[in-house]
């Protein structure tokens, strides 16, 4: 039987907490799926992974296993048997310094960790690894579609649905035309997986997963970051309201409860106050976090939410929807973490100004007296204010400033026009609204 080794590996997913214990798998014919989920386990776990093949080449499932973050020792041999898998994971996970490798030569069978570790004698290194049938399903909610828009999410989209699938029996990603792996990785951890052909914005693909849910018959759908920013532990606290009837849209917020250790950057913090103000100028329902992606939605929400912006500013959007359709929104608590995040795609300051900008348009169509009110009466006080001041100059000193009477007046000009056109724009809206509400 002639043999040879090749190792080879890349860490690209969350990292992992450093262990001295590790754990081998193998890569069979028709297994990639299982085996992609299995290492997500591992390093969910702390793990390090390594992945063989059983004599056959594999090598798609191989280079696969590898961009999760796996070790892969490559075996050429003519139909190994299960010794000689052993015991070349065990030279390459003893090469590498572990101290402990637990083998698992069967990837549609889930380790149970903790058993393996209690399977260690004082002198062991490889062991087999315990293994169980899968028994959560009794505690996953009900009906529960848990969906994550994506746009070049490989680092962390991965180890995200992993922990999303403990609490529902379906993850969808809607992948909006990434040109990494999000989507290869996605479906093979198990997630439904729709593909945008292009890059068209997490509004539109807000869309498709309300489009996608109102199709099943689901009772809530969880919105999700798929950047490794939230905590899929936090699910179950987010969509209970949904579930109990006491709420429409849950906002998952990082505020709602001030924590001492909120780890939110201070310019982070500045810039979600003022979109909040702004969301609740263009007549959003007043929260504290308007621009958490983290959010469930009752089904009815879903198919009254119409949603029409394509980019980031639809949480705004669906705030403001929401409270011109009536619906009961509510928040609970979240933790977030912004340390160690690598799949974040979008720039914070151009993300905040574009959703400033969104905003501002909405509270334009919405509320034009608003949007043309608020500068019509600064612009009306300042004019007034330094025409008084002229005059003023004029009386006691007999000093004519010809240029602050020009300024004055053209301020003047400047305001009323614009409360004019808020006034008759917001008279047109209100029209519009009894004929078409």
């Amino acid at each position: 039987m002639s043999e040879g080794i090749h190792e080879s590996g890349r860490q690209t997913d969350v990292a992992a907490p450093e262990s001295t214990n590790a754990v081998g798998f193998v890569a069979s014919e028709g297994n990639s799926e299982a085996l992609a989920r299995a290492i997500l386990r591992a390093k969910d776990q702390g793990y390090e992974v390594f992945v063989t093949n059983d004599g056959e080449s594999h090598g798609e499932a191989l280079r696969f296993a590898e961009t999760l973050g796996a070790t892969v020792v490559e075996l050429h041999a003519d139909e190994p048997d299960d010794n000689a898998l052993r015991q070349r994971l065990a030279i390459a996970a003893e090469k590498q310094g572990h101290s402990t490798l637990f083998v698992n030569l069967d990837v549609s069978e889930r380790i149970n960790y903790g058993r393996s570790e209690k399977l260690l004698e004082q002198d062991d290194f490889c062991v087999d690894a315990a293994t169980h049938e899968p028994s959560k399903a009794d505690s996953l909610l009900d009906n529960v579609l848990v969906a994550i828009p994506a746009y070049n999410e490989s680092v962390a989209i991965g180890s995200v649905i992993h922990k999303t699938q403990r609490y529902v029996s379906e993850v969808l990603v809607v992948d909006d035309g990434s040109d990494d792996q999000t989507a290869d990785i996605a479906r093979r951890a198990g997630a439904t997986v729709i593909e945008h052909e292009e890059n068209r914005g997490k509004g539109t693909a807000v869309r498709t997963v309300l489009d996608y849910a109102t199709e099943g018959d689901w009772k809530a759908v969880v919105l999700l970051d798929g950047d490794g920013q939230h905590y899929p532990e936090d699910i179950p606290e987010v969509v209970e309201p949904v579930l109990d009837g006491d709420a429409d849209l849950v906002i998952g917020s990082r505020y709602v409860e001030t924590a001492s250790d909120d780890e939110t950057p201070a310019y982070r913090r500045l810039g979600q106050r003022v979109l909040d103000v702004l969301t609740i100028g263009s007549g959003g329902a007043t929260v504290s976090d308007s621009q958490s992606g983290f959010r469930a939605l009752s089904a009815n929400a879903a198919t009254e939410l119409d949603i029409r912006t394509d980019g980031m500013g639809v949480e705004s959007e669906m705030l403001g929807d929401a409270t011109k359709h009536e619906l009961t929104v509510v928040e609970v608590p979240i933790d977030v973490r912004y340390e160690e995040v690598d799949g974040q795609t979008h720039n914070p300051l151009r993300h905040g100004v574009s959703v400033a900008v969104f905003v501002l348009q909405m509270i334009r169509d919405r509320n034009p007296l608003l949007f043309f009110g608020v500068p019509a009466v600064v612009l009306l006080v300042s004019g007034a204010g330094l025409m008084s001041y002229s005059a003023y100059l004029y009386q006691t000193y007999g000093a004519f400033h010809q240029w602050r009477f020009l300024i004055s007046g053209f301020v003047l000009l400047l305001g009323t026009l614009s409360l004019f056109c808020g006034l008759v724009l917001s008279q047109v809206r209100n029209m519009v609204l009894r004929i078409d509400p």
